[in-house]
């Protein structure tokens, strides 16, 4: 008499949708969006002269709002079509990125390897090159609109109720 034993692999995927894709990788003025629905090419079009990046394991995508305050970002998204639900941002209304190396909308970048755009100035004719991959650190955090509390309570329930 032979006997069968049937084990089941475990499965190492990591879920989408998670609290962690609402923080962003950065302390600066800047907008973020789920990676699905088609919204890359929405945020690449909105966020330019800045660059896309991938964070959270592939799962979200945010960008510096660059020559332009988080109220214009996010309102170029809306009117792009991105649901309201799945924006969310990092600073004031009317903050704009700090950051004086940022990827560039025509780099491809990713959570791994980003691009940056580096500027000097020449000043009483020695030069200095900055390059910061950072936000400033005094940028205050920011009061969270209507939408976003709503979703942060949504989310906050969910694992409450669900046990995340």
């Amino acid at each position: 008499m032979s006997t069968t034993t049937a084990t089941a692999a475990a499965a190492t995927s990591t879920a989408c949708g998670t609290s962690a894709q609402y923080e962003l990788p950065v302390k600066d003025a800047a907008c973020g969006v789920p990676n699905s629905d088609g919204y890359k090419p929405l945020l690449a079009k909105c966020a330019k002269p800045a660059g896309v990046t991938t964070y959270d394991d592939d799962c979200a995508l945010y960008s510096l709002a660059v020559d332009q305050s988080v109220q214009e970002l996010t309102d170029c998204l809306y009117d792009a079509g991105v649901a309201w639900k799945d924006v969310w941002c990092y600073g004031s209304t009317n903050a704009t990125a700090t950051a004086t190396s940022y990827p560039t909308a025509s780099e491809t970048s990713s959570s791994k390897t980003t691009g940056t755009k580096e500027s000097s100035t020449t000043t009483s004719g020695s030069e200095s090159s900055t390059s910061t991959s950072g936000a400033d650190a005094s940028l205050k955090p920011v009061h969270l609109g209507v939408k976003a509390v709503v979703v942060f309570s949504t989310l906050f329930a969910s694992a409450i109720f669900f046990g995340m």
